[in-house]
Order: C-alpha cells, then structure tokens, then sequence
C-alpha cells in the first residue's frame, strides 16, 4: 500500500515533465530585457489592428479555456480573443470552464458531438486520442516552428508517438525557488549547484534562524522525485512507478529516501510541513519570508505576488547535481499548458490563427508579463524580473 501511494504521488510529478533537457552553458542568450514583442503574423497598424489577416467572415468556433475569466490567463486571452476577431471577422464563442470544467467535462461533451473547436489546459493530452487533431501540417502552413521552443515541442510531441497534437505555452520549470534577501543575510553569496553545496545552504540559513525549506501537500512529492530522477534519469523513475517487479526496489530509491531523513534529522524542514495543506506553506511560510526555499513550478510567483508585494528578491536554481547520479544541472523539468484542436473542428486554420496569435507576439508577451510566466515566442526575450535567474538555464534553441 505505501509503494502504491508513493507511485501515485511521484507520477504526477513526472511523467508529464522529466523529459526535457539540454546542455546549458554552451553560450549566452543574445538579447535580454528590453527587446519589442515580435509582431503577430501579417503586417501591423500603428493603431495595433492586423492589415493582413485572413477572412474569416461567417466562421463560427468555440473555444474552452481552463482559466477562469478573472485570473491574469483569462483577462489577456480574452482580449486578443476579442482582436482576433476584429481582425479576421471570425466570431468566437469563449467559455471559461476553469480545470474542474476541462477535466471532467470536455471528453463527455466531445462525445456527445458537441461543438468544441479547441481548447486549453495542462500539457500532455495523450489521453484525448482521435478527439483532437494532428497539427504538423498546420504548423508547416504557418511556419510556426520557427519561432517557438524546440525542446518544448520535442516535448509535446513526445506525448502522442511524435506526432505535434498540442501547441505548448506558459512554459514552466520546476525545481527550487528562494529568496534572495534572506540567503545573502545568511552570507550565501551563490545559489547551491550540488548536494554538498545544498546541505551548507540549508544549515547557513538555519543558524541564521530561518526555515531553510518548507513544502505543502500539493508538492512534497516534487523534490524527492526530482532527486530520484538526478540519481536514476526519467526511465529509471518511470520504472520505479510502472514495474509491478521489484522497481521500488532499485537501492536508488532508499538512497533517495536517506538523503530526506537527513534533511529533516538535521532540522531544516519547517516543522509544519507534515500538516501544511497547500497553499498553506507557499502563503504563510515562504511567501513572507519566514522560510528560505520551496520546491515548486515557476507559476507560484504569479500565485503570491498580492503576498510578496514588488520588494521580495526572487531567485531560481535548477535541482542541485547528486552524488553518483546520472545526471547534473543540464537536466531541467520543465512543463507547459499547451492548445489542442478538436476532430470537430472543421476550421482548423481559423483555430490555428488564433492559438498563433496568443502564443506569439503582443498577447504571448503579455500573458508572460501579466502572469509572471515564461513567453512561447522565442522573439519575446524580456521576461518578468521575478524570473530573471532561471533564464539562462531554461532550454531553448539559442542553447541546445
């Protein structure tokens, strides 16, 4: 029973994520800060309207969001959504149905052959099969390719045999996020790249009096995943979860296991974090200031940002390197939300425009901004400050 509640917690984590990576450090990004968003497809107005954009008078499209109409995601989709339709004529049906509503409520509705056009949500939608639409040629048609991130599409494609059946966006890496005020007043003057360096971070901040991690329920399993995949790599982890012969087994995972009883024998966690229900040690312990790191995705700066107000020092470091493990720091989980289109749809270029024109340019530079998130165009280099240290470790094709 406990390796089946372990197997459930770490396969969430990972198998949607721990499959992209690529050597870092083999050059700089070649701009940063303040570069313009690249324009959207066709040639712009002064006045910020489309002049090439396609007819699409007379086309109708239903569009399901997974963003409630009210977050940052859902104000700035549906303004370009409102643009889109400016533009090309085409008349857009938006219905924000939150994650509850995507989750248990699109498949039922695809089968009842109700209209739905395209859609969005969480990354890896492999379990939709023929309701959704190959979109490689599409991609072709609009020389989509050219500006995105390939690790990101290697990624999606990986989802369903190779075969491009969702456009990734609001990219997300996982591993720790720390406040850089509280390390440089524990004398930290670096954010640690292995365990050894990890450890004298952690006991640093705590003879400073600080909570050197904390967690919630919601993603305690992240670290002791991302340790177990430095030590075995994303195969080994995913036959620890999925070998019913012995995969718990591995020495692996006990040697992961000692490497947390050690954390907390030595007093680093928060001592509340075997009853903090999320977001109770994101909000109260690591948003304030009273805890110093916190393993989680780069989405909790846009969560907490009422929290920290503008003063709090973020910073980023990918998961530390492990002793005798398989791989380093040139290893990095990352994720998106990702677009698919619908075998209902049966305008698949007018769908196609319009996840092109909130994923590039002026709506993908300012769903980025808006959400404290990462932009798809690759065009789109300024990002949002709380981010700037994952940068120059995120994937992309200026380093891979």
């Amino acid at each position: 029973m406990k390796k089946r509640i372990a197997a459930t917690l770490l396969t969430g984590i990972l198998t949607l994520t721990m499959l992209a990576g690529c050597a870092q450090g083999s050059g700089q990004t070649e701009t940063s800060g303040t570069t313009p968003a690249a324009q959207p497809a066709g040639s712009t107005a002064a006045g910020g309207e489309n002049t090439d954009a396609p007819d699409y008078s007379g086309i109708k499209l239903v569009y399901w969001s997974n963003w409630e109409a009210t977050e940052p995601q859902g104000i700035v989709i549906k303004e370009a959504v409102e643009a889109y339709e400016k533009e090309t004529g085409v008349e857009i049906d938006l219905e924000f149905k939150g994650r509850k509503g995507i989750k248990e409520g699109l498949i039922p509705a695809l089968d009842a052959d109700q209209q739905v056009d395209l859609f969005d949500g969480q990354g890896n939608k492999s379990n939709y099969g023929d309701r959704t639409v190959s979109l490689e040629d599409l991609v072709k048609q609009f020389d989509y390719e050219k500006d995105t991130n390939p690790v990101m599409m290697e990624l999606a494609r990986s989802y369903t045999d190779g075969v491009l059946k969702e456009i990734p966006y609001q990219f997300k890496a996982n591993a720790y996020l720390y406040n850089k005020k509280l390390f440089r007043d524990a004398g930290i003057d670096k954010a640690p790249s292995n365990w050894t360096e990890f450890l004298d971070t952690c006991q640093k901040l705590k003879d400073s009096g600080v909570i050197p991690l904390t967690t919630d329920d919601a993603y305690a399993p992240q670290a002791f995943g991302m340790h177990l995949a430095r030590l075995m790599g994303s195969d080994g982890v995913n036959e620890v979860m999925f070998n019913e012969n012995g995969g718990w087994e591995r020495p692996e995972v006990l040697q992961a296991a000692k490497a947390f009883e050690d954390l907390a024998g030595k007093g680093y966690f928060s001592p509340l974090v075997g009853s903090n229900v999320w977001p109770t040690g994101q909000n109260t312990e690591f948003a304030v200031g009273k805890a110093a790191m916190y393993c989680v995705g780069t989405y909790v700066p846009n969560e907490v940002k009422t929290i920290t107000g503008g003063d709090f020092e973020w910073g980023f470091f990918n998961y530390p390197e492990v002793e005798g493990g398989v791989n380093g720091t040139e290893a990095m989980v990352v994720g998106a939300q990702s677009f698919a289109i619908t075998s209902k749809c049966e305008h698949p270029e007018a769908a196609f425009g319009l996840i092109e024109k909130l994923t590039r340019g002026e709506y993908d530079a300012k769903l980025a901004a808006e959400t404290l998130g990462l932009p798809a165009d690759l065009n789109n280099t300024s990002w949002p400050a709380e981010l700037t240290e994952l940068h120059d470790d995120f994937p992309d094709l200026r380093r891979c």
